[in-house]
């Protein structure tokens, strides 16, 4: 009986379905010609550089604005479990940010998504680890040229690479830190090749991804960091909307 009341209303329900469509234009609502994805802004560099600050800052400042914001995790803080002295590390870390930027593209929920790490970092920390000794010359290639497929990384709007001259990265570092005990990836002879990556990394890419910018921060207090980034940012984003 069920059977024959759906080829009864057959025609009936393809006509309400089609003025449903109308109605929520749903084509339209999910064109990203109509309503653009977010803008996606990555923000990469050596630790203690005034990333994390720059993020924060610019979060509230958007939100106080009126644009619906996000923050993704940090991958770091979603693979703890991954252990640090392996090119997976990275690798996880970057397919992981890669993951969130796929589905967010399809969406319109927000206005703006501020990464904190995503593909651009990704690329440098390949470099790091073949200079390590850990991916060969042509796994580095294979794996850089992976993240930064045109597919999705022409999807980032803006990526800054934001480095600190070692001093004063790790006395930004021990000004608040518990212990003044140094990490792998925070001792003045790793920052060196940190800051020397990402320089080399800006140097490859930047004809190439012209969204990509070099940020110095070793003379700037925080509030120049932000004013720096947000007069920069917007822009940027200001000559691409229009």
């Amino acid at each position: 009986m069920s059977e024959t009341i759906l080829r009864e209303n057959g025609n009936g329900l393809e006509t309400q379905i089609k003025l449903l469509h109308k109605h929520l234009k749903t084509r339209e609502r999910y064109d990203g010609a109509f309503l653009p994805p977010p803008l996606f802004i990555e923000f990469a560099g050596t630790p203690s550089s005034g990333k994390t600050t720059i993020i924060k800052e610019l979060y509230k400042f958007l939100k106080r604005s009126g644009f619906k914001v996000a923050i993704p995790q940090e991958g770091a803080e979603v693979v703890p479990h991954t252990h640090r002295n392996s090119p997976k590390y990275n690798i996880r870390t970057g397919m992981y940010a890669l993951e969130i930027l796929l589905r967010l593209q399809q969406t319109h929920e927000y206005d703006f998504v501020l990464f904190d790490r995503c593909i651009f970092d990704a690329y440098v920390w390949m470099t790091y680890w073949n200079e390590k000794g850990m991916l060969s010359a042509e796994e580095t290639k294979l794996l850089q040229q992976y993240f930064l497929f045109p597919q999705w990384s022409h999807d980032i709007g803006v990526a800054y690479y934001v480095v600190c001259d070692p001093k004063i990265a790790i006395e930004r570092e021990n000004a608040i830190a518990i212990s003044q005990k140094l990490g792998e990836t925070t001792n003045p002879k790793t920052l060196e090749k940190l800051i020397a990556f990402h320089f080399q990394a800006y140097s490859e890419l930047k004809d190439s991804f012209h969204q990509l910018h070099l940020l110095d921060t070793t003379a700037l207090n925080r509030l120049q960091m932000v004013e720096t980034v947000t007069k920069d940012l917007f822009n940027t984003l200001l000559l691409k909307v229009e």
